[in-house]
């Protein structure tokens, strides 16, 4: 299928650099400069994803920019009748992925944003549409099947990146300007090794304990569709963070890891074959050992694809594709065969 972009961005030059990346990707794209012209498409269908300047103006060349325009239209778009199931990726000078506002926009269909400028390494703009695509196709997949989120959760690793915030493997919290994250890194403190501390809403709170109640609310609920989502995971209310007479704190099946100021960029999933236990994992790398598992896979004789590989290493289908693009990319793999029926094999350096 031709991916067929709808971006909307008032900046020309933040635009053409968009346009590159989606044009890089080879997808067709459509470009508008304001809510007005944007709504002037809508009912043309056939995109199959949206980049959506938050701030943007009403009226191209009239009035000034403001984040209020981009909400209302993210929320126009998923309310259109030929947009619906179409993901809106958020892309934001200002932070606006944080819960704050993410909880509303999460309403509206968005289910991914990035700052700009753009990173031109790690999570760039193009891993970030790739993998929207690839959830978003995977949805759809699980909902023809019918399939719910049946195992309950029992716990996992919540790791701290520099720029975003993961729970076994999905990202639960972008952007350190949003209050979650500090609410997160507040909760993180231990009383003793078997629990963490409690803080009262106005212990946590940025601005105002109404505003703490709620973001935890929308993060309790974003965590519990995106691990049902991508994880088949059940994840009940209290499972990540409890709230008792003392306040709220995280739950002890959950254990930490801080990887700021480490350098690292690689994504955690620390669920490993023979070992379906995040919290207690060992200390190697995640990502390395995923990488291994997925080489040791290949060359005992397994013909699979990216589906196959999450099963086998009891992760989500975004961490095993984004494990099997750093091995591509090292020139240790490739894929062979058809795309609906081929496989990944060992390159020959990857069987040096």
């Amino acid at each position: 299928m031709k991916h067929r972009a709808l971006i909307i961005e008032d900046d020309a030059d933040i635009a053409e650099s968009v346009i590159e990346r989606v044009e890089s990707l080879g997808h067709d794209h459509v470009w508008v400069k304001s809510q007005e012209e944007a709504r002037q498409h809508l009912a043309d269908g056939g995109f199959t994803y949206v980049l959506l300047d938050l701030q943007i103006p009403m009226h191209f060349g009239r009035g000034l920019p403001s984040i209020e325009y981009g909400e209302h239209l993210a929320a126009e778009i998923h309310q259109s009748p030929s947009m619906q199931g179409i993901p809106i990726i958020a892309m934001t000078s200002y932070g606006a992925e944080g819960f704050n506002i993410a909880g509303r926009l999460f309403e509206h269909g968005v289910v991914d944003c990035i700052n700009k400028p753009f990173p031109t390494t790690g999570r760039t703009l193009a891993s970030v549409i790739q993998s929207v695509l690839e959830r978003t196709y995977r949805k759809r997949e699980l909902a023809t099947r019918n399939l719910k989120p049946e195992k309950p959760f029992s716990g996992g690793e919540l790791v701290f990146y520099e720029d975003r915030i993961e729970l076994c493997g999905v990202t639960v919290v972008t952007g350190k300007s949003c209050q979650m994250w500090g609410i997160l890194d507040r909760l993180k403190q231990r009383l003793d090794e078997k629990r963490y501390k409690a803080f009262p809403g106005s212990a946590l709170a940025g601005s105002g304990q109404n505003s703490v109640a709620g973001s935890i609310r929308d993060f309790r609920r974003n965590v519990s569709e995106q691990l049902g989502r991508e994880l088949g995971l059940k994840v009940e209310a209290h499972d990540v963070i409890e709230t008792s007479k003392a306040g709220y704190r995280l739950n002890a099946q959950i254990a930490v890891k801080d990887l700021r100021n480490t350098g690292s960029r690689l994504r955690v999933d620390s669920r490993a074959i023979g070992n379906h236990d995040p919290v207690n994992a060992g200390s190697e790398d995640p990502a390395i050992v995923r990488q291994n598992q997925i080489m040791a896979l290949i060359r005992s004789g397994e013909r699979l694809r990216v589906p196959g590989f999450a099963e086998k290493l009891g992760c989500s289908y975004t961490t095993a594709k984004r494990e099997i693009d750093a091995l591509k990319a090292d020139g240790r793999i490739e894929f062979v065969g058809p795309s609906k029926t081929g496989h990944y094999t060992l390159t020959k350096a990857g069987k040096s």
